[in-house]
């Protein structure tokens, strides 16, 4: 009896041991699936707040190039009041004035050898362009007069303070303007804020934690968790900084903050900042517990190996379900998701809508070269179909994917407007890529909103015809044309404006300026182009022949004649034109400069006929 006693004590004990072994097993299996998996997790997450600030930074990269363009735009303007306001460029006083006027912090006049004889901040009267390499750098302008430069950030020579400098030459080409305005503040509040606010709306599960820092200093400018923001990375979390590098590194017992359980980690430096996102171990914790009860209860139920078979199948079969859960989370920004096995040459589709679905068939395992083939044929335009076809070959992707994680084209699709097509490594192999993600997003709207800022850009806002950016960028296209159709060049000058502004008002002046342009598209608009050069000043590019712009001035002139408004009875217009066969060989800016004498000479005849002194005018 007591013999039998102890074989079933033996039995329990060993069935107890094997229970045990196979649980604590079971244990470090779900540890390396969980740590793989939250690899991938994080990995994926980091890479998609990378390609927001990817897109952020070249947001942030054209609003400072608009910047640098309205501060040339200001030193012009400066240049043309100083033109017609001689005795300005001499008081100081004015120049404050001027100063606070266009919200400029200073001005700056030099004279034909680069030394600064007048400014709004006294002592820095007697400085030249050798004086230092931040105002050297405006050099080049003394042998090209036609030249206008903008500086990027930059320390000033005087003071060392952070500015950004324009300078132009006036019209008459005796004295240089520089304005400089300091910009830093503003525009490191808006990244800031911007990042912040990114990042913040960034949807994620709530035991994912997404940070983004600077790089160098290591402060948290956004994140998933608002407490985080403005607080430094040491201070919330244990991570060995020095193994961050511009490389993905994974983490798997971090602290984060007072949470009880540890967190996984990917981190890395992209650019300038710092991204980290951390994943609680409570995001596995209760599954690996609920886990580890089923494979007790099976194991008091089965024997041994049934067991074990048993628990190694639900564990791919929960690994699966896992993988398929975090590229359904991100399913939701693609239009279509696909992981692409590139040395099987197979696919599985995670997600898919419209056409790019129809082509993907579970059952007959379609191939994945054929079924990109497929999916460039029924889905993209036909300007756009070849381009397609070539970047979406997955016989030429592993090589010129080599040592890359993403690449990126935008294609114009039949159906949906702009696509954005991208293949993300998954796995590689000495920087082959295995497996890749192939992602399709609709980026219409974007595309859309980018063109309307284009033209609002390249609009004047008050008459809507082109601006002055657009008749540079014009006029640059006109210069590198190898081979230029005849066209008219017009250079067009309101007159009495400055009277119409100061008897009338601005309001009447904006009516005449307006009435003007009206004049000017009902004669010229169907050959070619109009600009608003400045205030009073226009110029018309015309793709005509010279025996047409003859009747076209004299309509011209009917139309002005003809014209009346509520607050200005009557507008004129002096104008000079050249035919482009005139000067043939000649440069665009040798014609425009002709067509400016013309014009010149017929506001003159304007003023001597009516006996008016053009100064009051």
């Amino acid at each position: 009896m007591k013999n039998k006693n102890y074989s079933m004590k033996s039995v329990y004990l060993v069935t107890s041991l094997i229970v045990v072994i196979m649980l604590f097993l079971q244990l470090i299996i779900l540890g390396i699936n969980s740590s793989r998996e939250a690899k991938t997790a994080t990995t994926a997450r980091l890479r998609q707040v990378e390609i927001i600030l990817e897109k952020n930074d070249h947001e942030e990269t054209a609003l400072l190039s608009s910047l640098k363009d309205e501060y040339t735009i200001l030193a012009k303007a400066v240049a043309y009041y100083l033109d017609h306001n001689s005795s300005a460029v001499n008081d100081i006083e004015e120049l404050k004035k001027l100063c606070s006027l266009l919200s400029i912090d200073e001005i700056h006049i030099f004279d034909e050898t680069g030394k600064i004889f007048s400014s709004s901040v006294e002592n820095y009267i007697g400085y030249t362009l050798d004086s230092g390499d931040q105002i050297g750098y405006f050099k080049p302008m003394l042998e090209d007069r036609t030249m206008t430069m903008c500086q990027d950030v930059t320390p000033n020579t005087a003071e060392g303070k952070p500015m950004v400098y324009a300078m132009t030459w006036n019209e008459p080409q005796t004295l240089m303007v520089q304005v400089g305005i300091e910009p830093v503040r503003l525009i490191s509040e808006l990244k800031l804020k911007e990042i912040e606010k990114v990042i913040g709306d960034i949807s994620v599960d709530k035991n994912i934690t997404i940070t983004v820092a600077d790089a160098s200093t290591l402060e948290i400018v956004g994140s998933t968790e608002p407490k985080f923001t403005g607080n430094n990375l040491k201070n919330i979390c244990n991570l060995d900084f020095s193994k961050i590098t511009d490389e993905t590194t994974f983490f798997k017992k971090i602290k984060l903050s007072d949470n009880v359980l540890k967190s996984f980690c990917s981190a890395k430096n992209s650019g300038e900042y710092c991204i980290c996102v951390f994943l609680d171990y409570n995001y596995f914790f209760n599954r690996i517990l609920e886990s580890l009860f089923l494979v007790f209860i099976y194991l008091l139920l089965a024997t041994f190996v049934i067991t074990f078979i048993f628990k190694r199948l639900l564990s791919s079969r929960q690994e699966n379900i896992q993988h398929m859960e975090v590229f359904q989370s991100m399913s939701e920004i693609y239009y279509s998701l696909h992981l692409v096995n590139l040395k099987k040459n197979t696919v599985i589709e995670y997600s898919a809508k419209n056409h790019v679905k129809d082509n993907y068939n579970k059952e007959t395992k379609v191939k994945a070269d054929v079924m990109m083939k497929n999916i460039m044929h029924a889905t993209m335009s036909d300007a756009y179909l070849q381009r397609g076809l070539e970047f979406s070959d997955i016989t030429t992707l592993p090589e010129r994917m080599k040592d890359k994680k993403v690449i990126s084209m935008e294609l114009l699709g039949k159906n949906v407007g702009w696509i954005r097509m991208s293949f993300i490594t998954i796995t590689a192999t000495e920087g082959i890529p295995n497996k890749i993600i192939v992602a399709t997003q609709i980026i219409d709207e974007e595309k859309k909103a980018a063109e309307l800022l284009y033209a609002k850009s390249h609009t004047d806002e008050l008459t809507k015809c082109y601006n002055r950016r657009a008749y540079n960028n014009d006029i640059l296209t006109f210069l590198d044309a190898a081979d230029k159709k005849e066209f008219i060049y017009i250079s067009l000058d309101l007159n009495g404006l400055k009277t119409v502004n100061d008897d009338l008002g601005h309001e009447a002046g904006d009516e005449m300026i307006k009435g003007a342009v009206d004049c000017m598209n009902k004669a010229f608009s169907e050959h070619g182009k109009i600009y608003r050069t400045g205030g009073d000043e226009f110029v018309a590019l015309l793709f005509t022949d010279a025996e047409t712009i003859k009747h076209l001035t004299k309509e011209f002139d009917k139309i002005l004649e003809n014209w009346h408004g509520d607050i200005v009875k009557t507008v004129s217009v002096s104008y000079g034109y050249v035919v482009s066969s005139e000067l043939k060989g000649k440069s665009v800016l040798e014609i425009a400069s002709l067509a400016d004498k013309r014009m010149y000479e017929a506001k003159e005849k304007y003023y001597k006929d009516r006996g008016i002194t053009r100064r009051r005018t």
